[in-house]
């Protein structure tokens, strides 16, 4: 009896099927009648389980795209651990049987989880990258993905939303940008492929299933396609801080259609087709990709922040403390006050990694595996220049 119990203990639930299949008809409808989603699942069709999804991470409704491509599965999502910290979204997804994560930190207990869901017999996903990023471009795998792909052992599919990034851009302030999405279905590795491969040649076959640049996917699979919106640049100077032509930092502002340096006047329209038209570049990638070019690795970077962290009640207290964060190429630094206690705490660039960011508002960073949302003052769009100044140092963008 007592071993029965703690099988059902050990045992993960699934999705909330009353809640999740609803959702997926509706979410369903949506995508394909309003956002002109269409779906490839000839990879996948008939799939069983135990299986493994590895999918990059493009745009806010990944989740959506990849349940609607497996519909209907119930298959368990791994998602970070930050969405936990908020009431609404934490009701939510535990009734979806959302495995939290830490990112960019060793979570043993994430791991553990994965294994019991895999002897369950279930599908598993994951967006092995990390993090969203702010352009629509690939960034390095987290590290332990291959190890964790050999451990499994299982088959290895993966599932892409071409043109997502494109209907709803991270940093996009005007909303959803109706198009198309193409969602496509790929079968990476077998699970024979799995054990005969060494983990340098599972992580090259896992980096080419992965890397996406829907900068590329603007100008190819969806250059007949218009994404409308009525203010396409709204909030795109949370990305592109610098003007290519009088090198000023943070004097671009953006409205419209339209992105401008208010120091020089220089201007660039950004059409539907995400091509811009009277700057230096053509492109968001090109633009932001100059200007983390643009940094100076041996000057660093300072701001004072408010901190926002998760309370005693489990939830993210937004006026948690306050300091001064400092980053040069070897370390970053935190003093300050948080919950009315002193801070301080030293990292190094190459533990930290990377840092997952909300465009124009702050990043997360974890220390003793506690995360820590870092708001830079007084203009909160500095944020992506730390969040450039580490992808520089680390290497984390991937070109092909």
């Amino acid at each position: 009896m007592k071993d029965k119990k703690k099988k059902q203990q050990k045992k993960v639930r699934r999705p909330n099927p009353f809640l999740y299949y609803p959702l997926c008809l509706i979410a369903g409808l949506y995508c394909r009648l309003r956002l002109g989603t269409r779906f490839d699942r000839k990879a996948i069709r008939g799939i069983q389980g135990p299986a493994l999804f590895l999918c990059p991470h493009i745009s806010n409704i990944d989740f959506i795209l990849v349940a609607l491509a497996l519909f209907p599965h119930r298959p368990t999502f791994v998602g970070s651990e930050h969405f936990m910290a908020r009431p609404l979204i934490r009701w939510f997804f535990r009734r979806m049987a959302v495995v939290p994560k830490k990112m960019y930190c060793a979570d043993i207990r994430t791991i553990l989880t994965v294994m019991r869901v895999k002897e369950q017999g279930h599908l598993i996903v994951l967006f092995p990258e990390g993090r969203l990023t702010c352009f629509g471009h690939s960034v390095n795998l987290t590290e332990g993905t291959a190890e964790l792909v050999k451990k499994l052992g299982i088959p290895v599919y993966s599932i892409t939303g071409n043109g997502a990034y494109l209907t709803l851009p991270k940093w996009g302030k005007s909303g959803i940008r109706p198009g198309r999405i193409q969602v496509d279905s790929a079968c990476v590795l077998s699970a024979e492929d799995v054990a005969s491969m060494s983990l340098a040649e599972i992580e090259e076959a896992l980096e080419c299933a992965v890397y996406h640049d829907e900068d590329q996917v603007a100008r190819t699979m969806m250059a007949d396609v218009s994404y409308r919106c009525k203010a396409p640049a709204k909030g795109l100077d949370g990305i592109l801080y610098q003007c290519p032509v009088c090198g000023g930092k943070f004097q671009t502002e953006a409205a419209g259609d339209r992105i401008r340096c208010r120091v020089c006047g220089m201007e660039a329209r950004l059409d539907e087709h995400y091509v811009l038209h009277g700057g230096p570049f053509d492109s968001i990638n090109q633009w932001y990709l100059w200007q983390q070019d643009q940094i100076d690795l041996d000057t660093p970077l300072e701001s004072d922040v408010t901190v926002a962290a998760v309370g005693p009640d489990g939830n993210r207290d937004l006026s948690a403390g306050s300091g001064r964060i400092r980053m040069d190429r070897d370390h970053f630094t935190f003093v300050g006050q948080v919950f009315g206690e002193d801070l301080s705490f030293t990292l190094s660039t190459a533990a930290v990694k990377a840092l997952p960011a909300s465009v124009g508002s702050h990043f997360d960073i974890y220390y003793n595996k506690i995360m820590y949302n870092m708001y830079p003052q007084p203009d909160p769009r500095v944020t992506i220049q730390w969040v450039a100044f580490l992808d520089k140092l680390n290497g984390n963008i991937r070109q092909r």
